[in-house]
């Protein structure tokens, strides 16, 4: 059940969620926002230490993704749960 459940929160995630933040005006300001500031540190900083912020960066933006994955499980189990 649970790579069903996985499955099923990919194609949700891409279909549906993505779709929503892409007419989502905040959304897209705040990234557009994040992504510059990203840059612009990046730029103050040697090629190690960019390196290291960079790393770091992308490990908090996968396990934000680990977070949203469980929390969507956790409302489709409940949601199947209630349907019973």
């Amino acid at each position: 059940m649970t790579e069903l459940m996985d499955t099923f929160c990919r194609c949700v995630s891409k279909a549906i969620v993505e779709e929503l933040l892409a007419e989502d005006g905040e959304y897209l300001v705040r990234t557009s926002r994040q992504d510059d500031e990203v840059k612009r540190l990046l730029g103050t900083f040697n090629h190690d230490t960019a390196s290291l912020i960079d790393n770091l960066l992308v490990e908090q933006l996968a396990i934000g993704e680990l977070r949203e994955s469980a929390y969507f499980r956790a409302g489709f189990r409940l949601a199947l749960e209630l349907t019973r």
